[in-house]
């Protein structure tokens, strides 16, 4: 009978893959960019033994706060409240406890289109009577082409070094990836400077940003 008629008896040619090994390489790209955006979260802290009039105190002050943001032409949908909190103190002496009063904080986060506002934002949470500054934030409003100039750099990057150690080693590269699963652990962030208080208007000046990208690649020799 002719072979033909049992096609399961034929055999597949020998797969050179089976000779063939992996190499992993780390490949990593740095994109610098400049921020177009600022991000301030800043506010209030009152203290009283009544906790109606530190709340009345912290609202008189948080009003007198947007009003000043609104008239600088801070739109209200760029001034958010990050946090609001009420909370008891305690006196903690000869073991005993006792209430001695209510702290209320509010805090606003503000977004600025135009960086050269954010000593104004400081400046005017000063005059309402604000006292605190947790962070201000650079920002890029979109970061999606940085980021793929970043993805880009880093794949490049990695080819570069798995050719290096191919070289190295006296073996044929295949150039073309056989995978390549993005490595990068954080998203693109700002640049942060954290404080607790707030004294009096600071100068503000604009940071640049570096947008990370890390890949993972394997290839064959």
């Amino acid at each position: 009978m002719h072979p033909s008629m049992f096609p399961y008896n034929h055999q597949p040619p020998p797969s050179r893959e089976g000779n063939e090994r992996e190499l992993k390489v780390i490949g990593e790209g740095r994109i610098t960019a400049v921020p177009d955006g600022i991000s301030i979260i800043i506010g209030v802290r009152t203290e009283n033994l009544s906790v109606q009039q530190a709340l009345k105190e912290n609202t008189t002050v948080s009003n007198t706060m947007i009003d000043g943001f609104q008239n600088a032409g801070i739109e209200q949908s760029d001034i958010e409240t990050a946090s609001f909190t009420i909370n008891p103190k305690y006196d903690y002496t000869d073991g005993k406890t006792t209430l001695v009063g209510y702290e209320v904080q509010h805090l606003f986060e503000v977004h600025v289109a135009d960086i050269k506002q954010a000593g104004e934002v400081y400046a005017i949470s000063v005059a309402s009577g604000g006292n605190v500054a947790e962070d201000i934030r650079f920002f890029v409003k979109d970061p999606t082409p940085y980021e793929k100039q970043a993805l880009s750099q880093a794949v490049q990057h990695a080819g570069e070094k798995a050719t290096a150690i191919a070289d190295t080693l006296g073996v044929a590269l295949n150039p073309i990836p056989l995978e390549v699963t993005e490595r990068t652990q954080q998203p693109p962030g700002g640049y942060v400077v954290a404080a607790k208080t707030l004294g009096s208007a600071p100068p503000i000046q604009t940071q640049s940003l570096t947008v990370v990208s890390a890949v993972e690649v394997t290839y064959r020799y």
